[in-house]
């Protein structure tokens, strides 16, 4: 289920990451075994912007605040906030509390 429809107080691992920051969305696809074949002018190629934020797949999170605009998550005890966009492009798998 996409990052963006989870309540607050819910946990989830990061299964999937999608959308490239580097060329507008769609070019592949992270946690996938999908390797990023094109350059970008001045960004690492392997990685997301969600990546750079600390967001990787594997990981847990918490969703702090869901308030339809910003989620404020809970990762590895650092509290990342996230627009709708950043979280529509991350699959997660929902996980007993």
């Amino acid at each position: 289920m996409p990052l963006e429809l989870m309540s607050a107080g819910e946990r989830g691992e990061i299964m999937e990451i999608k959308h490239c920051g580097g060329c507008g969305g769609g070019c592949h696809s992270h946690g996938q075994d999908q390797q990023h074949k094109h350059e970008h002018s001045s960004r690492k190629a392997s990685g997301t912007r969600a990546e750079e934020m600390g967001l990787r797949v594997g990981n847990m999170v918490q969703v702090l605040k869901n308030d339809g605009h910003l989620l404020l998550l809970l990762v590895d005890e650092a509290r990342i906030a996230i627009d709708r966009k950043i979280a529509r492009s991350i699959r997660v798998k929902g996980v007993a509390a």
